[in-house]
C-alpha cells in the first residue's frame, strides 16, 4: 500500500527503498527506530510514508 501510495504522488519516479519501507512500518507500530544512511539517501521518504497512510 506504501508504494502504491509513494507511486502515485511521485508520478512513478519514486520507488521505496527497502529501509525507508521498514523504517515505516516501525514507526507506524509507533515504536523508536534510528536511520543511518548518507546524505541523499532518502531518510525523509521514511517520515513522510506513515503521515500519508
Amino acid at each position: 500500500r506504501a508504494c502504491l501510495i509513494v507511486l502515485l504522488l511521485t508520478d512513478g519516479c519514486v520507488i521505496p527503498h527497502i529501509f525507508q519501507l521498514e523504517a515505516s512500518l516501525t514507526m507506524l507500530h509507533q515504536c523508536d527506530c534510528v536511520i543511518i544512511a548518507g546524505t541523499g539517501s532518502g531518510k525523509t521518504l521514511c517520515l513522510l510514508i506513515p503521515i500519508l497512510l
